[in-house]
């Protein structure tokens, strides 16, 4: 590996790279799936105050990888704000922060809408058109579903995108100025292409996790949406199974219109309960394969701990002392995750050790 790992930066479609390649102290990127915005930074030493201010607004590009061969797009997005530090003797730093969004953007104004009798895609791109978002990218399982009415509540659009996506089983996100709306824990990109999975192997490329696969207190056996049927005149309910192991019902306190749309909440609810089911943090050896929403598969770890997760959220982190690390927020435990099934035997466990001490006849307590 290289004094300093690979990678490439472009403001306003410039490439800045051998300018910056002297002067970089850190870049920190964070991909997040949700309505979270990605967000970047990149210190430069600042000699002299010598370089130029980026202006707000102005367009950023990073990419990343370990050597300039398989570098890669990691963010895409705009300038938010430059910190300058500085302090006597500790020379002189410039931190330019970047976001998803485009600050200029009206996408947190409120609006108020309505379409009917259309698909989910047309409702988002007329909606987007009033936020200024000019590209609706929906993965095709989610760009087909047909309501009779469709509204924005007096609300912005991204309020709107996060209520609508809770509402259909999908994550929603504003990337470079663009709406993404994908299936939840589908491992699927807008396109509706599988993601690659990232392989954490102990030994390899992972370098640390810490990981709860189980939580108990979240689990539910099924959920419960409350509809109304017109033609009977009465409020019905949809139940979804979701964890077998597990008892209770979680009943959503919000009423859908008819069956197809408390199906879709229902389903939506399962996918929640799923991704919540467990969380942790694995760190790898940078890739930029690792992004928000991609399975990634934990090897040599431990049993009960080994096996398939999604990553929730990614921090791509490139220094000097650590070179290229990609730390990864992960959710969703796969099959089997949580359950450690060898034999109880004295390898395994301390209780079953046949060398376990006995009673010594020294008394309880201090000595």
């Amino acid at each position: 590996m290289s004094a300093f790992p690979a990678f490439k930066v472009e403001v306003n479609g410039v490439d800045y790279t051998s300018r910056f390649r002297p002067l970089v102290v850190k870049i920190d990127v964070t991909d997040r799936s949700g309505i979270s915005t990605d967000s970047a930074s990149i210190v430069l030493s600042d000699p002299e105050g010598s370089i130029l201010l980026p202006q707000e607004g102005a367009r950023l590009r990073i990419h990343l990888g370990q050597s300039v061969a398989d570098v890669a797009l990691v963010f895409s997005g705009f300038v938010s704000d430059v910190t300058s530090t500085g302090s006597k003797g500790g020379g002189r730093n410039l931190d330019i922060a970047a976001k998803g969004i485009d600050p200029k953007s009206n996408a947190r104004d409120a609006q108020g809408a309505h379409v009917d009798d259309a698909t989910f895609e047309e409702a988002a791109k007329q909606f987007a058109d009033l936020a200024g978002i000019a590209t609706v990218t929906i993965a095709p399982e989610l760009a087909s579903i047909i309501r009779p009415y469709w509204a924005m509540q007096f609300e912005s659009f991204l309020h709107w995108g996060k209520r609508i996506s809770a509402e259909i089983g999908a994550t929603f996100k504003l990337q470079d100025g663009k709406a993404i709306f994908v299936p939840s824990n589908a491992g699927k990109s807008a396109s509706g292409q599988d993601l690659p999975e990232v392989v954490a192997t102990w030994g390899v490329n992972l370098l640390s996790w810490s990981i709860s696969p189980v939580f108990s207190r979240p689990r539910f056996q099924k959920v419960r949406a409350r509809y109304y049927d017109e033609s009977k005149a009465k409020w019905l309910e949809k139940d979804v199974d979701v964890d077998q192991d597990a008892s209770g019902t979680f009943v959503d306190r919000f009423t859908t219109g008819d069956a197809e749309q408390a199906d879709r909440r229902a389903q939506a609810l399962k996918s929640r309960a799923e991704r919540n089911g467990g969380e942790g943090t694995v760190t790898i050896v940078g890739t930029p394969a690792a992004k928000a929403g991609a399975p990634i598969k934990l090897s040599g770890a431990r049993p009960g701990i080994d096996g398939s997760y999604i990553i929730d959220s990614v921090q791509h982190t490139v220094s000097k002392p650590g070179g290229y690390t990609s730390t990864c927020e992960v959710k969703k435990p796969g099959d089997g995750v949580g359950k450690d099934t060898r034999t109880p035997n004295a390898t395994t466990s301390p209780v079953y050790a046949s060398s376990a001490p006995t009673n010594t006849g020294r008394a309880a307590g201090p000595v």
